[in-house]
């Protein structure tokens, strides 16, 4: 009696479903063998068998429910993981476009030098730029990035998303950016720096150095101290020869935009 107790007890921890499987059609079988008279069984045996029976019944039906809730768990854990997927490729594709919106706009605010650099990256694929704040905006922009980083200097190259604008949309009105940008310049500037560009109003270029045949040397001129500020940017024609400083003919249409009808009226 109590063995038959002992293995009862043991029997209903089993959690194993192929196990309690065989418990049932076994404790089934004998039962039924049992009741048409093919086997006898004494009253505690059929008693632990009915148990047997019973216990493992109730855990095919749990096991059964939970798979059935498993399976409607594991459906919704699947919709919700797809809706998520799907709101965070909508999310993501949002932020490229927002992103790719603030880098298209921010081309239109570039000052002159950083549209020097980016009209210099049009001809390679890397060019050294001193470190300073043309180069902090263009990089706090992601319009470019520095791939290599020195003392004074970064090698800098366009962004992936800044070199599609620029090849989809923004290289054929490169020209009107520059204009943009260069009559914000003029606009500007200070009047004591300003008389100088307006001598481009008569001329394409403009030496600033004077050479002398006598012991003191070369002279400079004052404009010298002015364009030299500037020889970095799309004001001039690149390269630059020595000390002479070529009009960039967009420059020259700007000067003339802004300083034109000043000059006239200055001079009656």
């Amino acid at each position: 009696m109590q063995s038959s107790k002992e293995v009862l007890e043991l029997l209903t921890k089993a959690k194993d479903m192929r196990l309690n499987i065989a418990i049932f059609a076994v404790s089934m079988a004998v039962l039924v063998c049992s009741s048409k008279d093919l086997v006898t069984i004494d009253s505690v045996s059929e008693t632990v068998l009915r148990g047997l029976t019973f216990i493992t019944s109730v855990r095919l039906v749990y096991g059964v429910i939970g798979l059935i809730y498993s399976y409607f768990q594991n459906r919704q854990e699947e919709k919700e993981k797809l809706e998520k997927a799907t709101e965070d490729a909508k999310n993501a594709e949002s932020k490229s476009l927002r992103n790719r919106e603030n880098i298209r706009s921010a081309f239109e605010t570039l000052d002159i030098f950083q549209l020097y650099i980016i009209q210099e990256l049009k001809r390679q694929n890397h060019v050294q730029v001193k470190k300073g704040a043309p180069l902090f905006t263009l990089k706090n922009f992601n319009i470019i990035y520095t791939p290599a980083v020195g003392e004074r200097y970064e090698s800098a190259s366009l962004t992936a998303v800044a070199k599609d604008i620029l090849e989809n949309e923004l290289w054929r009105r490169f020209d009107e950016l520059k204009f943009n940008a260069l009559v914000r310049f003029f606009e500007g500037i200070q009047p004591e720096d300003a008389r100088h560009f307006q001598e481009f109003l008569t001329k394409d270029s403009i030496s600033t150095k004077r050479y002398n045949r006598s012991s003191s040397g070369s002279q400079y001129y004052d404009n010298e101290r002015v364009f030299s500020n500037y020889s970095n940017s799309i004001i001039f024609a690149q390269p630059q020869r020595s000390y002479t400083y070529i009009i960039d003919p967009i420059a020259k249409a700007a000067i003339e935009t802004v300083f034109k009808e000043k000059v006239e009226e200055a001079n009656g």
